[in-house]
């Protein structure tokens, strides 16, 4: 079974003239500021290595039903599994998008090429080849630019004996998450409790479809003042499921079957809910076994509708000494406080790995639901 190998950067696509290698990510593979990471860690993609796409089940109405339908009542706690295992993420994303290296005057960094000459592109490839195949006449293409579409014309020059457009493309995006809940009846998941965010700081990824893969971490560089730690390891070929979503305040999909840990329900706390003091989260971190650790939550700010919710500082001797704290891939590891399931690790401070962010489960619930409403705009 062929495995993919994490080598921490964004699947990228080369069609520039003076670029002889991939393109590497930052630390955070655009995920950085100053201050604090998010916690996912993005990964490269080896050759023919993106994995079919599973059963094309729509997430979305399943999540409204649930969430926002009329199932329950308003004083109904939803009850969900919580999640913590480590997974793979490919997304295969709507259009093919510029990164970097652009010495064209027509495509811009950002923007996402949709169709060649009439055709939709999926993949680099295609549009590698219709521009070898041009004979340097022009290409008519169709673009989205600042949420904009666009029709351009963009003429191949002729580079080392190969027409060329002279970009970089990205079709694919690859990376390992935690996750963060399960729905008992439809197994709709939601995990990161962040947006999967494109290397070349252009937003988040647009999902055209996507899997959820099985993963085998390889160990842990530890985190240290001023630099993140991460998990690493191999994404495998086998899918579990399907990613629907990408947003701000998470991924959201399907698996294909419950996970075997999950064995005791929980309800979801609403933000109010959530209080400063003592609190656990639950994550993957070695050999491949969820564990509990200890946390303390700080500064809540009950106004916060994305993935920074409330800070975390990690008390727990065991994972300090494993990790040096939060390190990138536990982004989703659920955050547990009274019994009940009240949000999700996002972010490591670079200052200090041991404390980070995290945001309100009810915030995630409500970025699904957001999705929805989107969708039928």
């Amino acid at each position: 079974m062929r495995k993919i190998l994490l080598k921490f950067t964004t699947a990228v696509c080369m069609l520039a003239c003076l670029l002889g290698t991939a393109v590497s990510g930052s630390a955070s593979a655009g995920f950085a500021d100053l201050y604090s990471e998010k916690c996912y860690t993005p990964a490269t993609l080896s050759d023919g290595g993106v994995a079919a796409v599973s059963k094309n089940v729509e997430v979305s109405s399943r999540i409204y039903e649930l969430f926002f339908g009329g199932k329950r009542k308003d004083d109904e706690a939803i009850m969900l599994y919580p999640g913590g295992s480590a997974f793979g993420l490919i997304i295969n994303e709507d259009g093919v998008s510029v990164t970097s290296g652009s010495s064209s005057r027509v495509l811009l960094v950002g923007d996402r090429i949709l169709k060649v000459n009439g055709k939709d592109v999926h993949e680099c490839s295609e549009v590698e080849d219709a521009v070898k195949n041009s004979g340097g006449k022009k290409l008519e293409l169709e673009i989205i630019r600042g949420g904009e579409i666009l029709n351009v014309t963009a003429v191949p020059k002729l580079c080392d004996g190969v027409y060329k457009l002279g970009v970089n493309l990205r079709a694919h995006t690859a990376g390992i998450g935690t996750v963060t809940f399960i729905d008992p009846e439809t197994l709709a998941f939601g995990g990161l409790g962040h947006g999967v965010s494109a290397a070349d700081g252009t937003g988040y990824v647009s999902v055209r479809s996507g899997t959820v893969n099985s993963v085998t971490l390889g160990g842990c560089k530890k985190g240290e003042v001023g630099h993140a730690g991460e998990l690493t390891g191999v994404l495998k070929q086998a899918t579990l499921g399907s990613i629907a979503k990408n947003s701000e305040c998470g991924v959201f999909g399907t698996l294909d079957t419950l996970p075997d840990y999950c064995d005791k329900l929980m309800p979801a706390a609403k933000s109010n809910e959530v209080k400063c003091g003592a609190a656990q989260i639950i994550s993957t971190v070695k050999n491949g076994k969820r564990g509990i650790f200890n946390v303390e939550i700080k500064d809540v700010d009950y106004s916060s509708t994305g993935s920074k919710s409330f800070k975390i500082k990690v008390t727990d001797p065991t994972l300090i000494a494993l990790t040096g704290g939060i390190v990138r891939g536990m982004s989703g590891s659920p955050i547990i406080q009274d019994g009940k399931l009240v949000g999700a690790v996002t972010h490591v401070m670079v200052a200090d790995p041991t404390e980070g962010y995290g945001i309100f489960i009810e915030n995630m619930l409500n970025a699904a639901e957001s999705q929805v409403q989107q969708k039928a705009a």
